[in-house]
């Protein structure tokens, strides 16, 4: 792998940091300005070298062993999981505007946009780092600060219900990623003590006890099936703009994972069957559960990521091509559940309702939304976006790596339920929440442009992806990618 410096990296990853830091002390405009505009660089940066299919690392210095060389990977991979997180970051901190006005006067807070968009960009920044990362100490800093930032807007700025304060809705989400964040770090350190470096160039094998603590932290972390208790506390409680944010924090978790199976892929390989079986069966469940909350949109669509969080861990145990299904269907859901939850943020602040049996019919009223709701169910479902290709290489990996037999149609069949009953259950939200018959009343307002024009930004995003030469110049980094990084061990 190439080694060459890049200081137009260091500058765009750096920018955001710096905007965060003027925002703490700036008013709504500028901060709101800054936190926009700073993304910009790396959404630029990303899809120029995912055009021209660039893949190498740049130093920034060395730490004493165990830590060894700290390096930034600029390739396929790090580029496509970039430009999502930048331009989520930067759409949903337009939206965040009229939203946290709204948030403010429900509080009773004077405006605090300062302090919401230094938090809120550190979310941001934090997430890139991690992406750029190629030194696992790096990518635990980034980790930590993400969790950190995103635990004090939920406790500042979040939302009290079901009978919990936000205060301890925010603790039960900071304790349940910071014993993830902890268990990665000590696999961490089990294998810097192997290896004596947590450098991923240098290292070639990742020993079993390693592998196995940072799989159950990135797990907690995803959250997958099981563990996935304190998400719908988080997403359905936060506020919406944030929670639109940090669904690039859980998914970040597979991308971790991918990583270090492309160094050291044995340990996936080894327990491929359980690892997949988990996936699907959890990921039906979950699914399934979906219905079971038209109590709260927001916890609708929390259920939902969990069930999406399936598809990724089991894109990472069917190999190369599940790799690209993962990064695929990351930026598809990404983009839109963000597109989601800020239709659950519009509802709230027009209307100030959450349930949705007190819904229905809300098309009439906000047309604009529910059009943008419509892309961000099609962007989940594969329906003419990204996800359709994502999809297509999970199955792909699948029958790369396991084979079509009777022995393996369970996996299929599995998978295909999974994909089908996310469709579903999308547009079964769709049709209760935005079509049928009110079942209150409202009126028909004027939506601010601020909530719907970035929406439309992403969804349309989504479709374009799948059509080349966008989608023809992304796979082609991705595989280069892991061709690289898998040809170097």
């Amino acid at each position: 792998m190439i080694i060459h410096s890049d200081p137009i990296l260091i500058a765009s990853l750096a920018i955001p940091l710096i905007a965060a830091i003027i925002a703490s002390f700036t008013g709504k405009r500028v901060s709101a300005t800054l936190a926009s505009a700073s993304f910009l660089p790396i959404i630029v940066y990303s899809l120029y070298n995912i055009a021209i299919g660039a893949d190498y690392l740049v130093p920034l210095g060395a730490l004493p062993r165990p830590i060894g060389m700290v390096y930034l990977i600029n390739d396929g991979l790090s580029n496509a999981f970039g430009f999502a997180i930048a331009l989520i970051s930067l759409t949903i901190s337009i939206v965040s505007v009229p939203y946290m006005e709204h948030r403010f006067k429900v509080l009773g807070l004077p405006e605090q946009f300062n302090i919401y968009f230094l938090l809120f960009t550190l979310c941001g920044i934090s997430m890139l780092w991690i992406v750029y990362a190629y030194n696992l100490i790096l990518m635990y800093i980034g980790i930590e600060i993400s969790l950190i930032a995103s635990f004090l807007l939920i406790y500042f700025y979040g939302y009290d219900g079901f009978g919990k304060t936000r205060q301890w809705i925010g603790v039960l989400y900071f304790v349940y990623t910071h014993i993830a964040s902890v268990l990665f770090l000590v696999g961490a350190i089990v294998l810097a003590l192997y290896a004596n470096t947590m450098d991923l160039y240098s290292i070639k094998y990742i020993p079993p006890l390693a592998w196995a603590l940072m799989l159950i932290g990135m797990l907690i972390k995803l959250p997958s099936f099981g563990p996935h208790v304190w998400l719908p506390w988080a997403h359905g409680m936060h506020p919406t703009p944030v929670a639109a944010l940090i669904i690039s924090v859980v998914g970040l978790s597979a991308y971790i994972l991918a990583r270090l199976y492309l160094i050291s892929p044995y340990f996936i390989v080894d327990y491929r069957i359980p690892i997949l079986a988990y996936a699907i069966i959890g990921g039906v469940l979950t699914g399934l559960g979906v219905f079971r909350h038209r109590y709260h949109y927001k916890w609708l669509l929390a259920y939902s990521t969990v069930a999406n969080m399936a598809y990724l861990l089991a894109g990472l145990a069917v190999g190369t091509y599940g790799i690209v299904g993962l990064t695929l269907h990351f930026i598809a859901h990404q983009f839109g559940k963000a597109v989601l939850f800020m239709t659950a943020g519009a509802i709230i602040a027009y209307y100030e309702v959450t349930d949705i049996d007190e819904m229905g019919g809300l098309q009439t009223y906000i047309p604009s939304v529910g059009a943008a709701a419509l892309l961000g169910w099609m962007s989940l479902s594969g329906i003419f976006t990204v996800a359709l290709l994502g999809e297509f290489y999970i199955f792909l990996g699948l029958i790369d790596t396991l084979g079509f037999s009777l022995d393996t149609l369970w996996a299929f069949a599995g998978l295909a339920f999974m994909f089908i009953l996310t469709g579903y259950y999308g547009f079964w939200a769709l049709k209760e929440v935005f079509y049928g018959q009110p079942r209150r009343q409202y009126e028909k307002v004027k939506v601010d442009p601020r909530f719907v024009v970035p929406l439309y930004v992403l969804g349309l995003a989504s479709v374009i992806l799948l059509f080349p030469p966008a989608s023809t110049s992304l796979i082609s980094s991705i595989l280069k990618a892991i061709g690289t990084v898998m040809g170097h061990v």
